[in-house]
């Protein structure tokens, strides 16, 4: 984990502090500036930047203590250009029966009532 002297939590995986190395400022400034760049959320499931010859997907959420939490990881080319949003995940899940708190993700709402 980095911390920036802005509320700003980077969140590197092991791959990418390994293929970035010291770079990670200059990672984290091209995310944030892509995320400010699609202007469309804050809250993103995914989205890739470039760096170098190097793809990096990054995911960003807003924290309990008001941190911007970005999350960064090793990118897929084919996926290049293209942002998911939060709220569209949750739109998709909710469309699909899925429940939004976390002990139910990845189980629908009537399998869920099975578990508690």
């Amino acid at each position: 984990m980095q911390r920036n002297p802005f509320p700003i939590v980077v969140h590197p995986s092991a791959a990418v502090r390994r293929m970035i190395g010291p770079d990670l400022d200059a990672i984290a400034g091209l995310a944030l500036r892509a995320l400010l760049l699609n202007q469309r959320s804050i809250e993103i499931a995914h989205q890739q930047i470039a760096y170098r010859s190097h793809h990096l997907a990054f995911s960003s959420r807003i924290g309990s203590q008001g941190d911007l939490i970005i999350e960064l990881d090793i990118g897929d080319p084919r996926l290049a250009g293209r942002v998911i949003l939060e709220e569209e995940i949750r739109r998709a899940a909710k469309a699909n029966g899925m429940s939004e708190r976390p002990e139910n993700r990845g189980r629908t709402t009537r399998q869920a009532g099975r578990y508690r």
